[in-house]
Parts: structure tokens; sequence; C-alpha cells
């Protein structure tokens, strides 16, 4: 056995050598490693990506969609060409794009100069989509409701452009005209509305109110609970407000259809406005049996509770003067049901 003095000359020779390299070149190894392993990790999970190729062969090509023909025949249809009256007549047109000509030529000469509807030039040097085109196919979607694809025969675009075309021209409508149509009436027209009303036996009306379930086709799944009404449809709730020439003054949509019409009207900004004071104006007095009253109203069927702005018909007529009331009432309740049917 070796004694102390070995031992402990032994220990100081190895606490002495001076070790440092080959550590170092373990850990530069092992990292070397570690990242060689994670650089095949990264390359496997590229390879499996769905690579774009562009134009290469074996790459289907575009569909040759001759954007000429589908604006000529647009307008051979509906606006006629080379002097030739147009094939379908203004009941036509208004049937299928649900709005007048008049209409559908204004919201036309107003996008047609915006960047994605304007006709541009392809790399190949072929002039693409007349704006046209694309206003037409969105109009056909927002109309009938179909798929992006269905006019893809008849305006030559693509299931893409088609549905960008919807979403843009809609965008386009809100912003240019919301602040215009779907507006409150202001004090001279509140109290044009008024007088209107008062000849029809409804004096202090504002309009009629309502709300309509449209059914939602196209409602997600993770969404059929919340918006399933009652009759076990999936639908939206849309409350409005419009006058005797139906010119919507209040729109409140995107209710889930599982609401009544009772939790709509708590969240519309209608009800938001008249409990906090700022809607309506109390500039227009009236008179109703003798009183004078500046709070106006607005028709409502039997199912609102009785609220200060809103005027429901009696439960129970006992009284001729009531039944008058009562019929009235749904006369001018009448408009609202117009505006759904329009």
């Amino acid at each position: 056995m070796d004694g102390p003095e070995e031992e402990l000359s032994t220990t100081a020779a190895l606490l002495a050598e001076d070790d440092g390299a080959d550590v170092a070149a373990v850990v530069h190894a092992q990292v070397n490693v570690i990242m060689a392993v994670r650089q095949c990790a990264r390359a496997r999970r590229i390879s499996r990506r769905p690579q774009y190729h562009g134009s290469t062969a074996g790459r289907r090509g575009n569909k040759r969609r001759d954007f000429a023909a589908g604006v000529h025949n647009i307008l051979r249809d509906y606006f006629g060409v080379g002097g030739m009256p147009p094939i379908y007549d203004e009941r036509d047109f208004e049937t299928r794009f649900r709005v007048p000509r008049a209409v559908f030529r204004r919201v036309y000469l107003s996008v047609k100069d915006e960047p994605f509807f304007q006709q541009r030039t392809n790399a190949t040097g072929m002039r693409q989509a007349h704006p046209l085109q694309k206003v037409v196919a969105a109009f056909r979607v927002i109309a009938y409701g179909d798929a992006a694809d269905r006019a893809d025969e008849y305006v030559r675009l693509s299931r893409t452009v088609i549905a960008k075309s919807t979403r843009l021209l809609m965008e386009f409508i809100v912003r240019q005209w919301g602040p215009t149509y779907p507006r409150r009436p202001n004090q001279d027209e509140l109290k044009t509305i008024l007088e209107r009303n008062k000849e029809r036996g409804m004096p202090g009306c504002m309009g009629s109110l309502d709300c309509c379930h449209w059914e939602w086709h196209q409602c997600p799944t993770r969404m059929e609970g919340a918006y399933q009404s009652r009759k076990g449809k999936k639908g939206i709730v849309v409350e409005a407000v419009c006058d005797e020439d139906l010119w919507v003054r209040h729109l409140f949509v995107g209710a889930p259809g599982s609401l009544s019409d009772i939790k709509v009207m708590q969240q519309s900004p209608l009800y938001l406005d008249v409990t906090g004071g700022r809607w309506p104006p109390r500039g227009t007095p009236f008179n109703i049996n003798g009183r004078t009253r500046t709070l106006p109203y607005y028709p409502v069927d039997g199912f609102y509770p009785c609220y200060a702005f809103l005027m429901s018909p009696h439960p129970k007529t006992s009284t001729k003067e009531q039944t008058t009331c009562n019929r009235l009432q749904g006369a001018i309740q009448k408009d609202m049901e117009r505006l759904f049917g329009v």
C-alpha cells in the first residue's frame, strides 16, 4: 500500500494537470451532435410541407376563361350591345339582382375605380377581368346566397376572385353609404314622419319596430347551439325600424337566433340610446287624449314590455276606441312586414 506522502503527491499531480482542452473538446462535439439532429428534424418538417412550384411543367394551368366573352354576355343580357336593347328588361334585372338598374349602376360607377376592381394587365400582357364582371358576380352571390363558384360559367371568374369581390363590395357599400342611409331621422325628417303618422291616426309615432329571424344555412357547427331558434333552425335576428316609405331608420343585425325579441332589443343600440337619453329628441310635442306628450314612440306587438317609448296593442279590447287603436297600430306595423318582404 502506498503511504500518505505518495497519495498526496498523486492527488496534487491530478489537480495540477490541465484537462480544460479535453472538456472543451467533449462539449464542442456534443453541441455539434445536437445541431445536426435539429437540422435533420427541420429538414424533415420542411419536406412534409406542400411545395409551391409556380408555373412549372406538370402543374395545372390556369383556365382559359375568356374574360372578354364574360363582359360581352353581361352587356348583351342586361345593358345592350351595338345599339340593340338588352335581352332582359328592367323587371328581370331587379328580380335577379334584387336592386333596380339605376342602383346597380350607381354602385358600379362608385366601386369600379377601387384597386381590386380595376382592370389590370398580367405579366404576359393580357387584360384581366373587367370591373363589371366582379360587381355582377358579387351581386349574384349577395342576391341568391349562392356559393362563390356558382357564377363561374357566366361571369368567367374563379371562386377566389368572386369571394373576394363579394367581401370587398360589401365593405365598400357599408363604408360609402352607411352613414347616409341606415341612420336616425334628423329633426326635420322626424317632424315630417310624425305629421304623416298623425294623418294615419297615430300621432307621436316614429315608425314601426319589429324583429325578423333570418335562417342561416351556412352556420358553422361550433355556433349551431347559440344560433338555433326554438323551431330548430339556425338563424340570425334582425331588428329594424322603418317609416311609411320603407326607409330603414335603424338596423341591428347579428344577434343569435336563440334570443327572444326582448333580449335582442335590450342589447341593441336603439335601446341603449333611449335609456341613455340620447334618443329620441323631444322637440316635437303631440297631443293624445287631451294630454300633451313630448316622447315619441314605436308601435310594437304585444310581446314587448310596457316601456315609455313603445306602444303595445290592447290585449283585450272592450271598447270601440281600443279596437280602433289596435287596427290603426296594425296598419302601421304593416310597413315593417312590407320591408321584410322586400
